[in-house]
């Protein structure tokens, strides 16, 4: 359980009300990280706007749900993970790569597990790929761009994972079907970084 405030938009500091309003209006609901984030106008400014700019880019939802699940997976964020789920099947996406993202599995579509194998690698090296991994990446169809966007991707879901780590908040009652227990897992995104 948190120790952090969790906002509303009627309770939220001025500058962030309107922006929990909009997510209120997009989910239905405000999710207890996003009401955590409100205590600072502009992480949660900043998060909104990343967000938004992430969603237009080049990656597909299929795509986007597989960067931010690997990224919430080596980051060891259970409660990043059961919103994801959620958020995945609310939009259509299978169950199958669903499922593998959760186990941390192999992905069958080799463009998506190529997707997956980079973001692993941009985690565990702390972005100090090397030129193997971007040829693996160009190979599977990405581009310069698309290696830029991951970055953005691999930040966007660092903060709403540190917000989890640090503040804690109880999983909301619509993300709750998709618990996941992470067991003893520790996160050790970078125990493999090059030097």
């Amino acid at each position: 359980m948190t120790n952090f405030d969790v906002y509303t938009p009627a309770t939220a500091p001025e500058k962030s009300r309107p922006l929990l309003g909009l997510w209120q209006e997009k989910m239905g609901f405000v999710p207890n990280a996003v009401g955590i984030m409100a205590e600072s106008p502009a992480l949660l400014k900043g998060f909104a706007e990343m967000r938004d700019a992430y969603e237009k880019g080049l990656f597909s939802p299929v795509e986007r749900a597989v960067i931010h699940m690997t990224v919430s997976g080596l980051n060891g964020s259970a409660y990043c993970i059961a919103a994801k789920s959620a958020c995945c099947e609310k939009s259509g996406i299978p169950k199958d790569v669903v499922d593998a993202l959760r186990e941390e599995r192999p992905m069958k579509d080799p463009k998506l597990e190529a997707l997956r194998a980079f973001i692993m690698s941009v985690m565990k090296k702390m972005g100090r790929t090397d030129q193997r991994d971007l040829d693996a990446f160009y190979k599977a169809g990405y581009s310069k761009a698309h290696v830029m966007e991951a970055i953005l991707g691999v930040s966007l879901g660092t903060i709403g994972n540190y917000v989890s780590h640090i503040a804690r908040p109880q999983l909301d009652k619509p993300f709750e079907p998709h618990r996941i227990d992470l067991g003893k897992k520790k996160p050790d995104a970078r125990s493999s970084h090059a030097a």
